[in-house]
């Protein structure tokens, strides 16, 4: 597609920014909507439900009647394992559509939606499918005549509420594993980031989904999301998002029914360098790719670099080479690795954040440059800090934008000590080629993952979530499944 076909696609959306309740689209009760603009170049896409508890009332009785019905729970798994697999094979043939919707409400490269994000969100749920029907229960012969059984089975009604920074592939690696677990489901998307979402939901009755298991209410978060966190006939609430809502979160679910809570929260992973590491230009390459892509709107964005005093100079020369790469471009171009912010209100953020580094004597050591693809949009340039105060807030704050700190160690312990100065603890990554360092301070960084010599690289086969503030619960791999489900024990004694 060229660049004037996308605009034309763009302007040829058909987009439905209703909830979808109980097999149907339906206004917010109180006609409330959201005003926003496109972050690529200002233009209007107001217009999405504003939903209220009234709305989540509606859309929780839709699936709790569902769940009782028993008309999703009753299916063999092989039936939910096919509807699924449909479900995946029409968001592939609407892939296109999916992916212009996501890039203008979020401004992230189209490039990035169409290659990457969606095929992976396709990917995960095909995996998940093909899954399910490998996790097996347990059984136990406590004496010779005791037989006991433990056996998984679904929460009931699950909410689930997505971030706005990578739509599709967040919601899928909760929403799968909820509903081939039994669950129905009501999804709060950011309002940031709901049209995929919206479109998905009537896919998903082409699919075979029955009416009312799936059902996806927009809304802010504060209003809509608190009125499912707090819902009595919830069983299970899954977030990701920052770390301030997912404490919130959990005094929801403590204030209601003390329904389970699986969080996916915020980060400030570090990545460590060691003078032991014959990797350089690769670990350069990986660093810059995986805090820059996406405008480091990116929770296990390794966003703080803490390396061996005798090869910084040369790794922070190259780093700042690399950074050019991630300039924002046009994100309605197909060649354009990255694209926008997600809003003004982010983009404000984010510069009140390098001001701050500023501030605090902290040095930019690249060219501060500002990019403006389109006059309207939001944008903002890698900034790459040095020599940072370990107490600055912007070593300890989650900036969620283009942004790297750097530190410099001169022992290993030094730099673990670094590395685990944070409330923080989702990803981290250790290079060097020596194994001995490498299993020592993997065995010491508080995070759920630890890369070494590599950063980003993952698989539906393994687990991803945090530690510490950074939440609890796993997404992804068999794991997910014991999140959206209840572990029951049947004890049978024989005379």
């Amino acid at each position: 597609m060229d660049y004037n076909t996308i605009n034309q696609k763009i302007q040829n959306l058909n987009i439905e920014k209703r909830a979808f309740i109980d097999g149907q689209y339906l206004e917010a009760i109180d006609q409330n909507t959201i005003s926003k603009k496109s972050s690529i170049d200002g233009r209007d896409i107001s217009g999405l439900s504003a939903c209220n508890e009234k709305d989540i009332n509606l859309a929780v009785t839709a699936a709790l009647r569902t769940y009782k019905n028993r008309i999703w729970i009753d299916l063999e798994v092989k039936t939910r394992q096919r509807i699924i697999l449909k479900l995946a094979d029409l968001i592939e043939e609407n892939l296109e559509e999916l992916a212009l919707l996501d890039t203008l409400e979020t401004g992230r490269s189209l490039k990035n939606y169409y290659y990457d994000s969606i095929p992976k969100a396709i990917e995960v749920m095909r995996w998940f499918a093909h899954a399910v029907d490998k996790v097996y229960d347990n059984c136990s012969s406590p004496s010779k005549d005791v037989f006991a059984k433990m056996t998984r089975e679904p929460l009931g009604v699950v909410g689930i509420i997505t971030p706005w920074n990578d739509p599709l592939v967040v919601s899928f690696w909760k929403l799968t594993p909820a509903l081939l677990m039994g669950n129905s489901v009501v999804l709060k998307p950011a309002e940031q980031s709901s049209f995929s979402i919206l479109k998905v939901a009537a896919l998903a009755i082409q699919a075979g989904i029955p009416k009312g298991v799936f059902n996806v209410i927009p809304g802010y978060g504060n209003i809509a999301g608190k009125a499912l966190a707090l819902h009595n006939d919830v069983r299970g609430i899954f977030f990701t998002g920052s770390t301030f809502v997912g404490k919130q979160i959990l005094q929801y679910s403590g204030q209601s029914n003390m329904k389970k809570v699986g969080l996916e929260c915020g980060g400030k992973s570090p990545f460590i360098v060691s003078n032991l590491s014959n990797q350089t230009q690769e670990a350069v390459k990986v660093l810059a790719k995986n805090v820059f892509y996406n405008q480091g709107q990116i929770c296990s964005s390794p966003s703080r670099l803490i390396i061996h005093k005798d090869i910084k100079d040369e790794f922070l020369t190259l780093l700042i080479e690399e950074s050019k790469n991630y300039t924002p471009q046009d994100p309605l171009d197909l060649r354009s690795e990255v694209g926008a912010v997600v809003s003004e209100k982010q983009k404000e953020r984010i510069k009140s954040y390098i001001q701050e580094g500023i501030n605090s004597g902290a040095t930019v050591v690249n060219n501060l440059q500002e990019s403006l693809p389109y006059q309207n949009g939001q944008y903002i340039s890698p900034v790459i800090f040095d020599n940072v105060d370990v107490n600055a807030t912007i070593a300890h704050e989650e900036i969620f934008g283009p942004v790297l700190v750097v530190f410099t160690y001169t022992d290993i312990d030094e730099a673990i000590s670094l590395a685990n100065n944070t409330k923080y603890g989702l990803a981290s990554s250790i290079w060097t080629n020596d194994y001995d360092e490498a299993h020592y301070v993997s065995r010491l960084l508080e995070a759920g993952i630890v890369h070494i010599n590599s950063y980003g690289d993952d698989d539906n086969s393994v687990p991803f979530g945090g530690i510490k503030e950074s939440g609890l619960g796993k997404d992804k791999s068999v794991y997910a499944f014991d999140e959206y489900s209840n572990l029951k024990t049947v004890w049978m004694k024989f005379q």
